[in-house]
């Protein structure tokens, strides 16, 4: 308010020197030693025991960040070695894998090349087979063709005396062939 109306301030009366007595001081120093003296027999241990307990509190948790970090570490070197194994692992297992792959891609190439071989085989004995069977077509074709002639021509120039000579060595042929 003073600041706000400065004439009052002005209009004030201003005050002497003030001047202190030996009392006054004195109560001063007592009632300071007597808040020093409440701050020490109750602050002091209460503080005291307040930063103890804290410094265990954190000594405590350090220990337990300490031992934590411990196992994260053992854990992250045993997950290290477990996945070395697993890294490991993989490698022979694909080893394996290419390894039976190429096995079986030549086994697959040895079938492959016996079932050329047997198809070459079916086929050549196919065509011997056709070629013998129409062989064989060809020649009874003949025969059946000379046997028409042969029974034309006979039947043509076939007489009575002819006959007779044709049965009489047939029974002969086979009176030797009953004597044997």
């Amino acid at each position: 308010m003073a600041a706000l109306s400065p004439s009052f301030a002005y209009a004030a009366e201003s005050g002497g020197a003030a001047q202190g007595t030996w009392g006054a001081l004195v109560f001063y120093i007592i009632n300071f030693a007597l808040f020093v003296g409440i701050l020490v027999k109750y602050l002091l241990p209460a503080g005291k025991h307040f930063f103890v307990e804290r410094a265990a509190g954190i000594r405590d948790t350090m220990s337990k960040a300490d031992r934590a970090f411990h196992e994260a570490q053992e854990l992250a070197n045993q997950a290290a070695e477990k996945l070395a194994r697993l890294e490991a692992e993989k490698a022979r297992l694909a080893s394996d894998l290419a390894d039976e792959t190429v096995y079986q891609i030549g086994r697959i190439y040895d079938q492959a090349q016996e079932a050329a071989g047997r198809i070459k085989r079916d086929h050549e004995l196919s065509i011997a087979a056709l070629r013998e069977d129409a062989s064989r077509r060809v020649r009874e074709a003949l025969a059946h063709a000379a046997a028409r002639l042969a029974f034309r021509m006979i039947a043509a120039d076939f007489s009575a005396a002819d006959q007779q000579r044709l049965v009489g060595a047939f029974v002969d042929r086979l009176s030797a062939e009953a004597r044997r």
